[in-house]
């Protein structure tokens, strides 16, 4: 007898069809003709729990509606990511002290110094980089950013602009926190991404910090730190509450520095407008996160441990 279910996999889902008495072992193989992704690196979720190999399909109660989650890296994603590691630490051993834009301020109290990003790093190769850093400082000091760090106990070595070149991600996490990298950038290079979508790109890479893999306990966090920085600080929003009315006060402008507005996907730099600029103000001041944000995070990040 045999046993059919689905897997979703990123934004697919992957029909498959197994003998009742195959393994998760065997579920793993058959879906390296699909996804490229050797069964060590497989991680299959069910019912909120990671499947063991040695597991019997017939003991999982599939049925034709089940759909079990699929993460992992293919050898190729794992390289780059190893590669984007290497960039990183060549660039903070390598690149001069002058060339770096660090800052380091007195605190208010001890704990201030001790749960914060303790150094910021720019790319000054592009352009604005004075800004860059300036929206760093802005995440660093973020009120409710700042609130879930202390809360948390949670300390980063380093917080650094990720150069735009690496276009499939938005962020990375090395070592639970020694170092997070972010995107600022548009795609074509000729602004910064909005605030809100950067700061939930933060928030995704501050979650690395307690889960590595992208699964249930992971998401859960996720979603809590987002509605967290709204409820800890509405106003590192930049926004204001006019007659109970939620409206969206543009960050400040700089000559010769333009910033992503109107409508726009997480991931990219200028898009198709999917939503309002009201429907994306009233997200972002209740701290929702949508199925698909999470995706693209997911997706975008390039997180793993050293």
């Amino acid at each position: 007898m045999s046993l059919s279910f689905r897997i979703g996999y990123k934004s697919n889902l992957i029909p498959i069809t197994l003998p009742l008495n195959d393994t998760v072992l065997g579920l793993k193989q058959h879906l390296t003709s699909h996804t490229d992704i050797p069964p060590e690196n497989q991680k299959l979720l069910w019912g909120g729990k990671i499947l063991q190999n040695d597991q019997q399909l017939a003991d999982l109660q599939l049925s034709q509606d089940s759909k079990i989650t699929l993460m992992g890296s293919q050898p190729r994603q794992l390289k780059e990511a190893a590669e984007i590691d290497k960039k990183l630490n060549e660039r903070l051993t390598l690149a001069p002290r002058l060339h770096k834009k660090t800052i380091k301020r007195t605190p208010k109290t001890s704990e201030d110094h001790k749960y914060t990003f303790h150094r910021i790093t720019t790319l000054p190769e592009f352009p604005n980089p004075d800004q860059a850093h300036k929206l760093l400082e802005r995440l660093r000091d973020d009120r409710g950013v700042r609130a879930i760090m202390k809360a948390r106990q949670w300390s980063v070595g380093e917080l650094i602009e990720l150069t735009p070149f690496e276009a499939t991600l938005l962020g990375y996490n090395r070592n639970s926190g020694q170092l997070i990298a972010i995107r600022l950038r548009t795609d074509d290079l000729s602004g910064f991404r909005h605030y809100d979508s950067i700061r939930k790109v933060l928030l995704h890479e501050l979650t690395h910090n307690v889960w590595s893999a992208h699964d249930d306990n992971f998401h859960e966090l996720n979603r809590q730190l987002n509605k967290d920085v709204v409820a800890l600080d509405w106003t590192a929003h930049g926004g204001r509450s006019l007659d109970n009315e939620a409206y969206y006060d543009p960050e400040e402008r700089e000559e010769g520095t333009s910033w992503e507005s109107g409508t726009y996907r997480l991931g990219g730099s200028r898009s198709t407008p999917d939503l309002s600029q009201r429907e994306l103000i009233a997200r972002a001041a209740s701290g929702r996160l949508t199925k698909k944000e999470e995706q693209e995070m997911d997706n975008g990040c390039g997180s793993h441990q050293g």
